[in-house]
């Protein structure tokens, strides 16, 4: 009976010890002059679970158990992993090393080269990489419709369609490669099969914004839906399969805030109505428009797996085809003010770039996947630019402004 009751007191006091949450303690301090730092994201990447330091940098966080994975990003500074494999019996210090990430100290030397593919007898409206050659959109001629032009790299020029009176306003790329041609009232598919530019259909613009838009990635049995809700602060991507269509599963972005301030919408949106007693439906959608802007959370697929560009909770998100979370990486990349809300992804190299707008020109960053830090690749003088992409290590952008002496949109192109 005391065997019995002894083994019951030890399993007992097994079982108190296992549920006991281990804390870790700590300060985190700059690595130069060791002053604490505030605010600094501590991130857990086995158990996806978070804090952030107090004003004297000192931090604690519980770890639910042990091997685990802690990361400390802050902005200005590079991210810090550390790997802990044994229960924490003190207090630790991390010291964070400051990041060469400094946008305004840029010191620009030699310009990169910067190639001109598109003639001063034409503005470029859209453009559309497709392999190795370039399927170009003009805008509309004085007494003529819109062209489409098929260049290669080099500027040679393949073939060219003229287009009907039809408004036409952009070039569209579907997730299953075909491209497309949009204007208000219709769409048109368009093949370019033996390097000539064809228009094999047309069809009602509700059908490209209801079966082709929504599609942004796909696989070889899978597709990726993307849809907005709820003012734009949820955003899905729906993975379907080709064959049964079933849905797979649904990955999700939530900005929990903004949905929570949302509540008192009505009563602010009354508020600043002038005209009546409450606001009509044009001045709440104009409200919605300028209080709530559409999550930017693009989705890619890197290698053999998703990444998701989570900017919203502050991390780079990898998942299987099928959509199971496999690992989190921080980021704090886009909480610089200078940031623009671009991705840029290289799909023949798996390579991403962002980018940040300088009072001197823009600046493009490679973003490392693995850590989530990022680098200065190539810094360019650019005043305005409507669109950019990166295809096989070169940035493709298109440019107007005062610095365009011809004050056109022109199509440009640069090393990376």
């Amino acid at each position: 009976m005391k065997k019995i009751t002894l083994f019951i007191f030890l399993f007992f006091q097994i079982t108190i010890h296992a549920q006991t949450p281990i804390v870790l303690k700590g300060i985190i301090v700059n690595a130069k002059d060791n002053t604490p730092l505030e605010k600094v994201s501590i991130f857990n990447q086995t158990a996806v679970t978070g804090t952030s330091s107090e004003l004297d940098g000192t931090f604690q966080i519980e770890l639910e158990g042990i091997p685990t994975v802690l990361i400390f990003s802050y902005v200005g500074f590079e991210n810090l992993k550390l790997n802990i494999e044994e229960a924490p019996t003190e207090p630790i210090t991390i010291r964070l090393q400051r990041s060469s990430f400094g946008l305004p100290e840029i010191e620009v030397t030699d310009q990169p080269i910067i190639e001109k593919l598109s003639k001063k007898s034409y503005t470029v409206k859209d453009f559309i990489l497709n392999d190795n050659k370039i399927l170009i959109l003009t805008f509309p001629g004085a007494f003529s419709g819109n062209k489409l032009i098929l260049k290669k790299w080099d500027g040679t020029v393949i073939d060219e369609l003229k287009l009907s009176k039809e408004k036409v306003q952009k070039l569209h790329q579907s997730c299953l490669g075909n491209i497309h041609m949009i204007g208000k009232k219709y769409g048109f598919e368009i093949s370019l099969v033996s390097d000539r530019i064809q228009l094999i259909s047309k069809y009602p613009i509700k059908q490209f914004e209801k079966l082709i838009e929504p599609c942004v990635i796909a696989t070889s049995n899978l597709l990726y839906w993307q849809s907005y809700g709820m003012k734009d602060q949820l955003l899905t991507y729906t993975i379907i399969s080709k064959e049964e269509k079933d849905i797979v599963k649904k990955i999700r972005v939530v900005d929990g805030q903004n949905l929570s301030r949302s509540k008192d919408d009505f009563v602010l949106a009354d508020a600043v109505a002038t005209k009546f007693n409450k606001a009509t439906w044009i001045e709440r959608q104009s409200w919605n428009q300028l209080m709530y802007k559409p999550l930017f959370s693009p989705l890619h697929i890197y290698h053999n797996e998703l990444c998701l560009f989570n900017h919203t909770n502050g991390y780079l998100e990898f998942f299987t085809f099928e959509g199971k979370n496999l690992r989190y990486i921080p980021i704090t990349y886009h909480q610089n003010k200078k940031w623009e809300k671009r991705i840029l992804f290289d799909k023949k190299n798996n390579k991403a770039y962002t980018v940040y707008d300088t009072k001197r020109g823009k600046a493009i960053y490679e973003i490392n996947l693995s850590e989530g830090s990022i680098s200065l690749i190539i810094f360019f003088d650019a005043e305005f630019i409507e669109k950019m992409e990166v295809h096989d290590g070169y940035l493709f952008y298109l440019e107007s402004g005062i610095l365009n002496k011809n004050r056109n949109r022109v199509l440009h192109r640069v090393k990376l």
